[in-house]
């Protein structure tokens, strides 16, 4: 047997070594045979061959493809092939970031910045032409043998220019994801740069800025709470590298760096001050003069009565540059253009209406601002909600245009903006029957609780859900009573949630409680919900119980029929663990068909068979 033919392939390619996996799909060492050169081969999980992650896929290589730099891994190729996607990508010789902090690498403090500055050199190049990274962490930064850092997978990078998807499906590492990215908002440049505050803080404390015992714990630090100070985790960094790293991490993007290239700029500032610096502070000098230097260079050697009339020439021209700069325009606006351009839309809304506007174009305004209003009463202003955003800007400009006189414009823009607030009030009407459901169903586990010791930090979460609820903060009530659930589940506490009176509306909430039940790995909460469970299903779930940890069940219905006290449905099944004596996360997907019984407790599962 030849050397090629030992190697199972994928197209040209030889799978020489497995380097990697995760949620994505696998990443082998290969070896491409007709350029004749090694690559990294990331292929899609035969496993995971939904609609999703194909195009999640594909639309990490159109994103990084489009991307050539020192700083970030190239895309060679991209394709198909033996019913596989794939993407050859450059092989870098080195070790993850992740893997330096994991072990506390001694790393000089220089060595840091300059690894930081290299990482903002490259988000800054991808910024520049419309790609976000979306999921910046140690994990996804190489450091090369030669010592060159590379950004890697950008597997949920979003082309700015592309249309907004709409799937709500949170994506990125909850450690390292901005509040915005939580919360539905707004992706921009600014995303990345709170994900490289949290790497560059983890990089100097050797600590993550946040933490929690669960997900959504996580989430709801990064949401509300601020990080330790910087230099209490290491005193010895300069006072001017934790601001930097504080306003990178700054919950409101708009307080954050403008840009990668600007936090890189003042990164640079403080490496240079480190190593005895240079051109930083030299440009900071006393002596920095606005007169080009070849200019200053002719004055200063000219005699002096030429000196007298180069002055006086500069003296004439900056006060006439002054008198024009004064002098009022020929003809005004209404308001000052300054006054309406840097005005938010409250502001705009306390100036006073132009006078003898006609009746339809007041009709239309009053509309679109009753509009808004009730999206405030629902919340949507408080939770941020994705369609608000686009309504408030395009009331903003039609407030500028009814006071600059752009009538027609004005008109356009209320008209527009009228369903944009009806689907923002949707959308946080569904937000709080969401934190609604998540209070309802983690009550029972608090109470299940009784006096364990997780008791007390479950019932804290659970009434700071019920208070952020009352005040309509629905994101972060949400994520609080998904905390108080998730330290229920892993004391091994899942019990039934209430289930509304509608057949299907139950059968959903019990579908919920199964995930749960698996998620608690313990076989008594799942005979709960499947009283009629049969022996032989007890000991196999015992025994997956024993060899698998950390499990996550997902149940989606195709479809589902009801008759009287029975339901039928055919449901999509996916199962995530991992082996109990170590390994990567594995996945099975299955297609179940569940048949449903009402009983005096409320809907319950009889049987679960597998389907064709």
């Amino acid at each position: 047997m030849s050397q090629t033919e030992q190697y199972r392939r994928v197209g040209k390619f030889e799978l020489h070594e497995l380097i990697g996996e995760g949620a994505m799909g696998v990443v082998w060492k290969a070896y491409d045979s007709v350029i004749r050169r090694y690559v990294a081969l990331k292929l899609l999980s035969r496993a995971g061959r939904s609609t999703d992650a194909q195009d999640r896929f594909m639309r990490e290589a159109r994103a990084a493809g489009a991307l050539q730099h020192p700083n970030i891994v190239t895309i060679y190729d991209l394709g198909e092939s033996d019913q596989q996607l794939f993407i050859a990508m450059e092989l870098v010789d080195g070790r993850d970031l992740s893997s330096l902090i994991a072990v506390s690498e001694p790393l000089a403090l220089e060595r840091k910045l300059d690894i930081v500055i290299e990482v903002l050199q490259g988000l800054s190049y991808a910024h520049e032409r419309g790609v976000i990274h979306r999921d910046v962490k140690p994990s996804n930064v190489r450091i090369a043998s030669d010592g060159s850092v590379k950004i890697m997978d950008f597997g949920i990078a979003r082309l700015q220019s592309a249309d907004v998807t709409g799937s709500g499906a949170i994506v990125g590492t909850p450690t390292y994801m901005a509040p915005e990215q939580i919360t539905n908002g707004a992706i921009t440049p600014a995303t990345d740069i709170f994900a490289v505050g949290c790497l560059l803080y983890e990089l100097l404390a050797y600590h993550k800025p946040f933490e929690g015992e669960t997900v959504h714990g996580v989430l709801y630090q990064v949401l509300t709470t601020d990080p330790k100070p910087l230099r209490t985790m290491a005193p010895s960094i300069p006072a001017a590298l934790e601001r930097v790293v504080g306003k990178a991490l700054n919950k409101v993007p708009e307080e954050r760096f403008e840009t990668a290239r600007q936090m890189q700029s003042a990164l640079f500032s403080i490496r240079a001050a480190l190593s005895g610096a240079s051109d930083t502070t030299e440009r900071l000098s006393l002596r920095w003069t606005p007169i080009p230097s070849a200019v200053l260079r002719l004055v200063t050697h000219a005699p002096i009565k030429w000196r007298a009339a180069v002055l006086t020439a500069l003296m004439v021209t900056a006060l006439v540059l002054l008198y024009v700069s004064r002098s009022p325009s020929p003809v005004a606006a209404p308001f000052p253009d300054a006054a309406l351009t840097g005005a938010t839309l409250d502001q705009l809304l306390t100036y006073p209406v132009p006078a003898h506007l006609n009746a339809a174009l007041v009709a239309q305004r009053d509309s679109a601002l009753a509009a808004r209003e009730r999206a405030g009463r629902a919340g949507a202003m408080k939770n941020n909600v994705p369609s608000l955003i686009l309504a408030e800007t395009v009331v903003q400009n039609a407030e500028r245009a009814l006071r600059t006189g752009d009538l027609a414009r004005a008109a356009s823009g209320y008209l527009s903006a009228i369903p944009q607030y009806v689907k923002a009030q949707a959308e946080a009407e569904a937000l709080r029957r969401d934190a609604e459901q998540a209070i309802a169903r983690a009550t029972p586990v608090v109470h299940a609780l009784a006096t364990r010791p997780e008791a007390g930090r479950a019932a804290t979460s659970l009434a700071r859900a019920d208070s952020l609820y009352l005040a309509m903060d629905y994101v972060v009530s949400r994520l609080a009573a998904l905390d108080a659930e998730q330290v229920g589940v892993a004391a091994g506490v899942a019990p039934p949630s209430p289930q509304p009176p509608e057949a299907r509306a139950a059968i959903a909430v019990l579908l919920q409680d199964l995930e749960r039940a698996v998620s608690s790995e313990r076989v008594g909460n799942l005979q709960v919900l499947m009283p009629g469970m049969a022996e032989q299903d007890v000991a196999a779930w015992q025994a997956f119980f024993e060899r698998y940890k950390q499990l996550t069940a997902r149940y989606g219905v195709e479809r589902l029929s009801t008759r009287a006290d029975t339901a039928y449905a055919m449901v999509r099944t996916l199962y995530l663990y991992v082996p109990t004596d170590g390994g990567a996360q594995r996945e099975t997907r299955l297609r179940q068909a569940i048949r449903f019984i009402r009983t005096a407790n409320g809907w319950r599962i009889a049987n679960i068979r597998q389907a064709p």
